[in-house]
């Protein structure tokens, strides 16, 4: 398989920094068999079609595929947990200011205006804060786009050698609860709540050090900082990219950041909400796929 990553648009450094930092950690990513760094060309080993998605929809039982993605999040968190001075920090402040999208693609296509200075500042404040102060399930390698489109299933292999993860290449140094709620609060398809609810006691068994209150703060906190985000990112990736098929995801997306603002570590961000962005822009929001052209 050909990867193509033009300079000066994309860079090969990352890809290739973290794809060996995960093998190093006993993660199967796609062997690189030859390169050409100045034209921005990479012949990857080709791991097939066996998506987990693909899987899934053929009707694999989910709960192996699930266990499997959820002991690559254990091993990772065993390995690569820890400082990583090569990655980028995604500390609170730079993952508050990530919810720009729901700022500024979701909020004027409900509202009809863009949010004032006023309402960004808190907004975002809120998110610092509210990141700052919550469990985070430790820091190390955070993938920042764990779910089964990226996950596929090696039949040659055993373990979690039997899991190839892809699209590694914008991972950063943050809190490991960011990738366990992207696997398990996943935009793009429903995850049965047996099959959830297996995943965080697989996971709490690896590390008994972390309560179960933790892990649902920290789920609720990091989880929704990523669902406030990716409500945003359908809409750009509908007006600037000319993809709307991914406004079919915001029911599912906006339920997800529902149910985290639920949590009291969230109670302020809920209450900004009600008041800023209320019922009938969320309506909206749900709605866009109904209106944007195929």
């Amino acid at each position: 398989m050909l990867m193509d990553a033009p300079p000066p648009k994309e860079a090969l450094g990352p890809f290739t920094m973290c794809g060996a930092m995960l093998s190093a950690a006993g993660i199967t990513t796609p062997q690189i068999l030859a390169e050409d760094s100045a034209q921005g060309f990479l012949l990857l080993e080709d791991f097939g079609d066996a998506t987990f998605t693909n899987l899934l929809d053929a009707g694999e039982d989910p709960n192996a595929l699930y266990a499997l993605a959820t002991d690559v999040l254990i091993a990772i968190r065993q390995d690569l947990g820890g400082p990583h001075p090569t990655l980028p920090h995604y500390d609170a402040a730079a993952r508050a200011s990530h919810v720009s999208t729901f700022l500024d693609w979701l909020w004027p296509e409900c509202m009809d205006a863009l949010p004032t200075a006023d309402e960004r500042t808190e907004f975002t404040a809120l998110w610092r804060d509210a990141l700052h102060q919550a469990p985070t399930l430790g820091h190390g390698f955070v993938h920042r786009d764990f779910h089964v489109d990226n996950l596929m299933r090696l039949k040659s292999r055993d373990g979690v050698a039997a899991c190839g993860v892809l699209d590694f290449q914008d991972a950063g140094y943050g809190p490991l609860a960011y990738d366990l709620a992207s696997l398990i609060e996943d935009a793009r398809r429903d995850v049965p709540a047996q099959v959830r609810a297996a995943c965080l006691a697989r996971y709490q068994n690896a590390a008994p050090h972390l309560s179960p209150e933790d892990i649902a703060a920290a789920l609720a906190v990091h989880g929704g900082q990523r669902h406030c985000r990716v409500a945003g990112l359908w809409v750009r990736l509908w007006r600037r990219d000319g993809k709307p098929g991914y406004l079919k995801h915001m029911q599912r997306t906006l339920n997800h950041l529902d149910h985290s603002l639920r949590h009291p570590a969230l109670v302020d961000l809920r209450a900004f909400l009600a008041e800023k962005f209320p019922a009938d822009a969320r309506a909206r929001a749900v709605s866009l796929h109904e209106s944007a052209p195929l």
